[in-house]
């Protein structure tokens, strides 16, 4: 009985709200004045326009706005010190690894190492003629050394530093494990004097 009354007065709103819709839109039709006018501006308009044939053989030419643009054939470097940006080409070794140099630097805490990134800025060093990424590096028992600078540097010699200032005696490489002394030659090139042979 219950269902019975509610199915009918569901039945009775749909009707009640479709005949209102109907007779809104009937009153619409009626034509105003200002609808005229614009019907009128319409039909001129279409009579301006010239009557060019449509060639149906040729296909219509769509946005040209929706092809896709080409990549970046260029890396950006921000510098850290006066914030100016440096463009440099795609895939500069130096400049795609420079963050993780970074973070390969801050792991070394016995000895006193820094990025020094200023040749990679052309306004901090806009005379320069190799645009490399340098390090320095200073024993922390010798603070009053202005520090031994190479440019050019690998992942391979900040990894290096930091081995040798942890006292570990071999060199993990992706070959495998090489005794530190291997590479006494570029240590000593890095910290700019000899070193102890690592026994």
């Amino acid at each position: 009985m219950w269902i019975n009354s509610i199915f009918v007065i569901i039945v009775f709103i749909v009707a009640l709200i479709g005949f209102t819709g109907y007779s809104l839109a009937k009153d619409n039709t009626n034509n105003s004045a200002l609808d005229q006018l614009s019907r009128a501006a319409l039909v001129n308009k279409l009579e301006q326009l010239p009557e060019t044939p449509i060639d149906i053989n040729e296909p219509p030419v769509g946005a040209m706005c929706y092809d896709t643009a080409a990549p970046l054939e260029r890396s950006q470097y921000i510098c850290p010190v006066c914030g100016e940006m440096t463009l440099y080409p795609a895939y500069s070794t130096d400049i795609d690894k420079i963050s993780y140099y970074r973070t390969l630097v801050k792991k070394i805490k016995h000895v006193d190492v820094k990025l020094d990134e200023s040749q990679l800025c052309e306004k901090c060093s806009p005379n320069s003629e190799s645009r490399k990424l340098c390090l320095i590096v200073k024993p922390k028992s010798h603070k009053n050394l202005a520090g031994k600078i190479t440019c050019g540097i690998t992942e391979e010699d900040i990894n290096l530093i930091y081995e040798y200032s942890e006292g570990m005696k071999e060199h993990t490489t992706w070959y495998g494990k090489f005794s530190l002394n291997n590479y006494k030659n570029r240590l000593e090139e890095l910290f700019g004097a000899q070193i102890d042979e690592i026994k």
